[in-house]
């Protein structure tokens, strides 16, 4: 599939996805010119940007590029979706605060504590479900609507969930299972 793409895709998008990579590989691998050979996921501040950044444009972004159209027609698709994937990097930093503080790695629940990260998780889908409503007054589609409020509250019931019982299993299972039912609920509606 990668080959059929670097042959058909338009080489914007071809560069685009060259670049997202090269983020993703160095979210992992030590490509940063530093001499301890830092990864991206090693700058604590930096990695919650990075890890939504490269989800939004790799799943908002370049779909909108390769189907043709202008990313300024959909500003808000771009909003929603970074407002969503945010919400569920804070909830997986949540998770990791542990192993990053065993690495003096001080990601954002670091520094403003575990009760400001779940208020910050409420205010970031607060604004998923605002930007929701913004983009249903641009692009009236009920059902797209009723798919993003229901998705907004099967993510807050997934972090209370997440709160009391958390394991690696039910982060795995549950906070990423919210991508696919926030994709399964707009294509279904």
């Amino acid at each position: 599939m990668t080959g059929y793409g670097l042959v058909w895709l338009p080489w914007p998008l071809v560069i685009g996805c060259i670049i997202l990579g090269s983020f993703a590989f160095a979210y992992s691998f030590p490509l940063l010119p530093f001499k301890d050979k830092k990864r991206l996921r090693d700058f604590g501040w930096l990695k919650i940007l990075v890890l939504a950044g490269v989800w939004t444009i790799s799943t908002s972004v370049l779909p909108i590029l390769a189907s043709g159209g202008n990313i300024t027609e959909y500003p808000f698709e771009i909003m929603v979706r970074f407002a969503f994937i945010f919400t569920l990097c804070i909830v997986f930093d949540i998770r990791d605060m542990q192993a990053d503080l065993q690495n003096n790695i001080y990601t954002l629940p670091h520094k403003v504590g575990i009760r400001n990260s779940y208020r910050l998780i409420k205010f970031t889908l607060l604004l998923f479900v605002i930007l929701s409503i913004a983009q249903y007054l641009h692009y009236p589609f009920e059902k797209r609507l009723a798919g993003a409020l229901a998705t907004a509250i099967i993510t807050w019931i997934v972090v209370v969930y997440l709160r009391k019982h958390p394991s690696e299993r039910a982060y795995l299972g549950l906070a990423d299972g919210v991508m696919l039912v926030y994709a399964a609920l707009i294509l279904i509606y």
